[in-house]
């Protein structure tokens, strides 16, 4: 089992750590044959226009369109596969969650904050700390996705939608790994 991290900007260090806590191999996915290597792929954090420059100018963007094994976004990886962005554009939406999202909706770097996060996977519920640094929020949930994850408020800050997952906020920054756990559960296991 290997795990790929879009490895050009943003955070993909930290995921990689938790995941190697985990037992699990990893590589930086920076060309589209990298994505034949692995079975789950994380979209990291980052700028999200830059994010979109990068993709389009390594030809990832059919190949992650058409990926169809588990992947989790997180921050700008969710506004990149979000199906409409309804502030400023970040130049590229692969429409892999029936989501909109609003970038930077929390405000400035200065306005960066950490909050309870309610988690609900596999009909079990639990509590961990969400990093939100220039974080988007999802301001509407389309036909076919599930809320994963909120504020105490109710506020969405996580969702699912088949095997995708998109988070708002940074959980591998705070260093829980219930998310990456889930990534993993997610990849179909192959009987001998």
């Amino acid at each position: 089992m290997k795990v790929g991290i879009l490895g050009f900007q943003g955070d993909y260090e930290e995921h990689a750590r938790i995941f190697r806590s985990l037992g699990v191999d990893t590589i930086l996915v920076k060309m589209p044959e990298h994505l034949e290597l692995v079975d789950a792929l994380v979209l990291p954090g980052g700028e999200s226009t830059h994010f979109a420059r990068i993709i389009k100018r390594y030809n990832l963007e059919e190949p992650l369109r058409a990926w169809n094994k588990p992947l989790l976004g997180t921050c700008a990886g969710l506004i990149v596969l979000a199906s409409e962005v309804v502030d400023h554009h970040p130049g590229l939406t692969l429409g892999r969650l029936n989501v909109k999202v609003k970038r930077n909706a929390y405000g400035r770097q200065k306005d960066s904050f950490e909050a309870p996060v309610k988690v609900y996977l596999e009909g079990k519920e639990a509590e961990i700390t969400g990093v939100f640094i220039r974080a988007p929020r999802i301001v509407e949930v389309g036909d076919g996705v599930d809320v994963i994850a909120t504020l105490k408020d109710g506020e969405v800050v996580g969702v699912k939608q088949g095997n995708v997952i998109g988070l708002t906020f940074h959980p591998e920054l705070s260093g829980d790994d219930i998310f990456h756990r889930y990534l993993i559960d997610m990849i179909p296991t192959v009987s001998p």
